[in-house]
C-alpha cells in the first residue's frame, strides 16, 4: 500500500467523522470521574490517563464505527479490530488528559491506527516442507525466502550485531534465556517471508504467502524427485512438524489394528530447481503474483496459487474439494451477475484447457459434473464424494493455473481476461494474445505440469 494511497485514507469523511463523535462522547463521559458504583452494568470501563472511564452505548457505537471503517479503507492484512479498538482508546486517554481538543485529537488518533497497520515485518518460521541438496542454502520465491537457519543467523547478527539474541541451526524450535540474552534453535531450513501487516496479522498473512511460494514453486518445474506431493497426497503444513505416527487403535471385534505410520512428503529442492528460479522469467512473474495489480489477473492467479495449497494440505475429501474449486472460481467467476456461474466455469475451464473444439465440451461436462459435488456439499452439506472426483478437480485446478501462468498476461485486467474466454468458447483458440497458438495446449501441458 502506497503513501499517497494512506494520506488519502487519513483524510477520509467517514472515518474522520466517527473520530469525531468517538472523541467526543469519550470527553464528556471521562468529565464525569463517576466512582465504579455509578456505572451501569450494561457498560463497559477503561481505566487510563483520563480516569475511569464508562464506555457506554454513546462512547461505543462510534469507536465501532471508527475501527469498522478503518479496517475497511486498509483491508484485512492490515486491520486488527481488537488492536484498532484498545489503540483508539489509548489515544483517547492521552488526549483527553493532556487536555487537547477533540479537533485537534483527531488527526492523533487518526494516525496511530494508520501508523499500527502500516507495519513491515519479516516472518521467520520453521520449514518442514523442504529439503536442500548440500551445495544450496536458499531459494527466493517473490517475498518468501526458503533459507538455512546458519544463513540466516549469519546475516542478522551482521545487520544487528549488538542484539542480545542467538540463533542456531538444529533438529526443533526452542527457546532458551543464556546470560542475560535469548538464544533461540531453528530447525536448518526456515521460512524468512517479507509481511506488509499490522503485528497481529503477521502469521496468518505470511502463512498464506508461504502458501502462494509453494503452488508457484510446484508448477514452474516440471521433473520434482524424492518424496513428492502428488495428485492425490496430503501435503504436509509448511512450518508446523507432521506427526509421523498415528495415535489411534481400531478395533473389529478380535482384530487390532495400530501403530500405523507414514513418512512425510517434501520437495526436493535441487540445482535445477534454483535455476527456475533464478530465471528472468520466474522472477518477473513472482513479482506480478505477490505485488498485483488490483482487479488484475495476476491478483486472482495470486488468491488461487493459496487455495490451490490449501486444498492439498487437507485431510478431509470434503475440505478438499472446496479448497480446489475455490482455486478455480478465483480464477474463472466473473462480476456478470446474469451469467450461471456452473455454466461459465465449464466452458470457460474447457477453453483454458484445450483448443480442440471437439473435446471442450467433454471437459465442460466434466468440470460442471465436479462442481455438482461442490454445490451438494455446500448447500446441502452432504460430504460424499468420490476421491476420484477430489484428485480431478486438483488435476484440473492446477492445470488451469499451468496454463494461465505459461501463456496469459497476468497483468491483464480479470474483467477482459473473462471477456477473452467468453469470445473462445464460441470455437476460437486460446489465448487471443497468440499469433499461432498451438493446436492443443492441454496435451503439452499433461506432459510438462507436475
Amino acid at each position: 500500500m502506497s503513501k499517497n494511497s494512506i494520506d488519502q485514507f487519513k483524510s477520509d469523511t467517514k472515518l474522520k467523522e466517527f473520530a469525531n463523535n468517538f472523541l467526543s462522547a469519550f470527553s464528556a463521559s471521562a468529565a464525569l470521574q463517576r466512582s465504579l458504583s455509578h456505572f451501569s452494568t450494561l457498560s463497559g470501563i477503561s481505566m487510563g490517563d483520563a480516569g475511569v472511564v464508562e464506555i457506554d452505548d454513546a462512547v461505543n457505537v462510534p469507536l465501532v464505527g471508527l475501527v469498522e471503517r478503518a479496517a475497511s479503507l486498509l483491508g484485512t492484512a492490515k486491520s486488527h479490530p481488537k488492536a484498532f479498538r484498545q489503540t483508539a482508546i489509548n489515544q483517547a486517554h492521552s488526549i483527553c488528559s493532556n487536555q487537547k481538543t477533540v479537533i485537534n485529537g483527531i488527526s492523533c488518533l487518526i494516525n496511530a491506527i494508520f501508523e499500527q497497520a502500516n507495519a513491515n515485518f519479516e516472518y521467520l518460521a520453521p520449514n518442514h516442507l523442504f529439503r536442500f541438496e548440500s551445495q544450496i542454502d536458499e531459494i527466493q520465491i517473490g517475498r518468501v525466502r526458503a533459507i538455512k537457519t546458519e544463513k540466516f543467523a549469519a546475516e542478522r547478527s551482521s545487520i544487528h550485531p549488538d542484539q542480545r539474541l542467538e540463533i542456531i541451526s538444529g533438529t526443533s524450535y526452542k527457546l532458551e534465556p543464556v546470560s542475560g540474552c535469548f538464544k533461540i534453535t531453528m530447525p536448518s531450513i526456515c521460512w524468512l517471508v517479507k509481511v506488509d501487516a499490522i503485528s497481529e496479522n503477521v502469521e496468518k498473512e505470511g502463512k498464506w504467502l508461504i502458501d502462494i511460494a509453494i503452488s508457484y514453486l510446484r508448477l514452474s518445474y516440471p521433473n520434482w524427485r524424492g518424496n513428492f506431493p502428488n495428485i492425490d497426497s496430503i501435503e504436509p503444513h509448511p512450518v508446523r512438524k507432521s506427526i509421523v505416527a498415528k495415535e489411534i487403535i481400531k478395533f473389529n471385534n478380535a482384530t487390532v489394528s495400530c501403530g500405523e505410520s507414514s513418512t512425510p512428503n517434501w520437495y526436493e529442492i535441487n540445482q535445477d530447481v534454483l535455476e527456475v528460479t533464478q530465471s528472468k522469467k520466474f522472477i518477473e512473474k513472482s513479482e506480478q503474483i505477490f505485488n498485483p495489480k488490483p482487479k488484475s489477473l495476476a491478483e486472482r492467479v495470486s488468491q488461487a496459487l493459496g487455495w490451490l495449497t490449501r486444498g492439498r494440505q487437507a485431510e478431509d475429501h470434503a475440505e478438499r474439494l472446496l479448497h480446489f474449486f475455490t482455486a478455480i472460481e478465483a480464477i474463472l467467476s466473473n462480476d456478470d451477475k446474469s451469467s450461471p456461474i456452473t455454466q461459465t466455469i465449464a466452458r470457460h475451464g474447457a477453453v483454458i484447457l484445450t483448443n480442440d473444439n471437439e473435446k471442450r465440451p467433454k471437459i465442460a461436462a466434466e468440470i460442471k459434473k465436479m462442481y455438482g459435488f461442490r454445490s451438494a456439499l455446500v448447500h446441502r452439506g452432504n460430504r460424499s464424494i468420490p476421491s476420484s472426483s477430489v484428485d480431478a478437480s486438483h488435476y484440473i485446478a492446477q492445470k488451469l493455473i499451468y496454463q494461465i501462468l505459461e501463456h496469459a498476461n497476468l497483468n491483464l485486467d480479470h474483467t477482459k481476461f473473462c471477456e477473452d474466454l467468453s469470445a473462445c468458447s464460441y470455437g476460437t483458440p486460446w489465448p487471443l494474445s497468440l499469433t499461432n497458438p498451438s493446436p492443443s495446449p492441454a496435451t503439452q501441458t499433461s506432459e510438462s505440469c507436475p
